[in-house]
């Protein structure tokens, strides 16, 4: 009897981390070169050092969820084509990244094919306009990222920082009607105060709030902080630039 409190409250707790999270997914289709679908071919990536994955439906769809925010590698195979990977797909919390019209390919002199997405991620998308995000690479260009309210205020479209420079307004509303989640936790006190290098990514809800965040009337804030992987990446990258300053001088 024991035994099974011990597990049922180890599940419970295991449920309540995940809900936590503030989680994406990865969404994509699948084609064979004369352009129809590939079912059951396997897509693979990584949590965590763990491979996770999925195969195709009958329409070439896969779906890869839940996953934490970041960049993600995805692999697909199917026996008589060349593998395909694609590397560097970006994963915010709470929405769907698309990989669009990933055909595959006959074996020729290649192993595989493989492919790096390089471009920056939009502001604003298609299939969420209520929403506005930034990753780290770009808060990093942003002079102001050190005072998130003039931070905020000056990248986000119906963004206006309070006259008295303690609150945001979201297109109106008051200050006391917004709320703030980092990592999927909702913190009182206003706007976060979190050094610009710990943030791996900034979203703004002005509108169309998930069911997620509750009775929130005015805007949402939801800032996902940097893994451990991310953090090391940032400090070796620094130590690269001051030893480089130092080669200079």
């Amino acid at each position: 009897m024991r035994t099974r409190i011990i597990h049922l409250l180890g599940g419970l707790l295991a449920v309540g981390a995940l809900q936590a999270q503030s989680l994406g997914e990865i969404r994509g289709r699948v084609f064979d070169p004369e352009g129809g679908p590939v079912p059951m071919a396997n897509v693979v990536t990584t949590v965590n050092g763990e491979p996770f994955g999925t195969t195709t439906d009958l329409d070439g769809r896969f779906l890869l969820k839940p996953l934490p925010p970041g960049r993600y590698g995805v692999k697909v195979t199917f026996v008589g084509y060349v593998d395909y990977e694609e590397i560097g797909i970006e994963v915010t919390a709470d929405r769907a990244t698309y990989l669009k019209n990933i055909r595959m390919a006959i074996p020729t002199l290649k192993v595989f094919e493989k492919v790096e997405r390089v471009s920056e991620s939009p502001l604003i998308t298609i299939d969420d306009p209520s929403r506005m995000s930034l990753r780290a690479e770009q808060i990093a260009k942003v002079p102001t990222a050190k005072d998130p309210i003039r931070f905020m205020g000056s990248q986000f479209a119906g963004v206006t920082p309070a006259p008295n420079g303690d609150g945001l307004y979201f297109r109106g509303s008051r200050t006391e009607n917004m709320a703030s989640f980092i990592d999927g936790v909702k913190v009182s006190g206003g706007v976060p105060k979190i050094p610009p290098s710990a943030i791996s990514s900034i979203s703004v809800y002005t509108g169309g709030l998930p069911a997620r965040y509750g009775d929130v009337t005015g805007g949402v804030i939801v800032i996902e902080t940097k893994s451990y992987q991310e953090m090391l990446q940032h400090y070796r990258i620094r130590e690269a630039e001051r030893a480089m300053e130092v080669i200079e001088d």
